[in-house]
């Protein structure tokens, strides 16, 4: 299983820079494809933070593009169903400050 980190997901959402996001979905679809692309809980925390400070996504850009990355075929997500709960907090407004509090 591949272990990703929060500088690839960031890529992978944002598609910020085309030569990085084509090398991070070359990496994250072969590991998806065959062993699992894993991702942790610290790396899902601090694609939110990256998300809100530096590209001003706002509460419900950030739930939708996490929720879309946590249940992709082939990913897997350290403490899933933590993260689950936790997403569904955050998009509600239940966990605030812009990170996934409910996750820690």
């Amino acid at each position: 299983m591949a272990a990703f980190d929060t500088n690839v997901v960031v890529r992978l959402l944002v598609k910020d820079d085309e030569e990085q996001v084509r090398r991070a979905e070359q990496a994250f679809r072969r590991a998806a494809d065959s062993e699992g692309a894993w991702i942790s809980t610290v790396v899902l925390v601090e694609v939110s933070w990256v998300l809100r400070g530096a590209y001003r996504f706002d509460r419900a850009a950030i739930a939708t593009a996490l929720k879309r990355l946590t249940t992709l075929e082939g990913v897997v997500i350290e403490n899933a169903p933590l993260i689950s709960r936790a997403l569904e907090a955050y998009e509600t407004g239940y966990a605030r400050a812009g990170c996934l509090r409910a996750a820690s």
